[in-house]
């Protein structure tokens, strides 16, 4: 999953430089995390920034009720978003068709090209691509992450089946 902020709405929220003081300090009660009671509002800021990473994201929370792992992808890396390539399908469609009268004729268009452009075949030649870069960002640097699971079941081809 990219790190679009509304992919990144956690489950709570947390407080930031407009909370009040009281606010803060229940937050930190509440996440056990222990302090000082001389800390001034500042101090107690840090400290939330220091240990919100123990709430989680509401995708990971209900991947997790489905046994599920969600993984971020790095910013600014569309060649791992197979919702880019089709995106860019779609939009080349409507740039192609011509000038559009009003927002209905664009959406008509939209639609159209989904429905004769964007099959099943395009959405896997997309995954395969994305999953190909995946691997190699991975071999290339030792210190990128990628989740655990093998993609070969996945990526039986080197193929990619896009426009």
């Amino acid at each position: 999953m990219d790190g679009a902020s509304y992919h990144k709405r956690r489950v709570e929220n947390i407080p930031t430089s407009n909370t009040k003081k009281q606010e803060i300090i229940d937050w930190l009660n509440a996440h056990n995390i222990v302090f000082s009671d001389e800390l001034r509002r500042p101090e107690l800021l840090e400290l939330v920034q220091m240990n919100k990473e123990k709430v989680t994201f509401a995708c990971v929370k209900i991947a997790k009720q489905y046994e599920h792992e969600v993984s971020f992808t790095p910013p600014y890396h569309c060649e791992l978003q197979p919702i880019e390539g089709i995106w860019s399908v779609v939009k080349g469609e409507v740039a192609h068709s011509g000038p559009h009268p009003n927002l209905l004729s664009v959406q008509n268009t939209l639609l159209n090209a989904f429905k004769k452009k964007i099959t099943s075949q395009v959405i896997i030649g997309f995954w395969r691509r994305a999953l190909k870069n995946a691997k190699e960002y991975l071999e290339f640097d030792d210190n990128a992450q990628l989740m655990d699971e093998d993609f070969d079941e996945y990526d039986n081809s080197d193929e990619d089946c896009v426009i």
